[in-house]
């Protein structure tokens, strides 16, 4: 989820832009505006190339879904990422209860959203009986 990242980044240059502002002499408030307006672009940039910079990490909380399961809006996350990757490889994944399976990135992650793994193969545990 991206909503962390975008508003650190939004306070740290909000408070870059307010001391530039501040030890600038002479300085107006259009001055202080255009330093803003900086502010989002860079945010808005950030926000946008950071998911593809980082890709999927090892650990990472990710949503799950089988192949034929129709694409849902918001959906919370259901596995964690065994390997690191990119969009379109192939990862391992464990779910909850212990099982694991291997899947492909679909989706990077959004605002609010985890990465999309679609669901390939599950390994289900044999059970050993006495």
């Amino acid at each position: 989820m991206l909503i962390n990242l975008l508003w650190k980044v939004i306070m740290g240059l909000t408070a870059a832009a307010l001391i530039v502002y501040a030890i600038t002499p002479n300085a107006s408030l259009g001055y202080l505006v255009k330093l803003f307006a900086l502010n989002w672009g860079i945010a808005l940039v950030v926000f946008l190339a950071w998911p593809h910079v980082r890709g999927v990490k090892k650990g990472d909380l990710i949503f799950v879904s089988e192949e034929s399961a129709m694409p849902l809006l918001f959906a919370l996350p259901n596995a964690t990422s065994k390997d690191n990757g990119r969009l379109n490889g192939f990862i391992r994944v464990e779910f909850g209860d212990g099982t694991t399976g291997i899947g492909k990135i679909v989706k990077y992650q959004g605002l609010i959203t985890h990465a999309e793994v679609r669901l390939f193969e599950k390994d289900v545990p044999m059970k050993v009986t006495n």
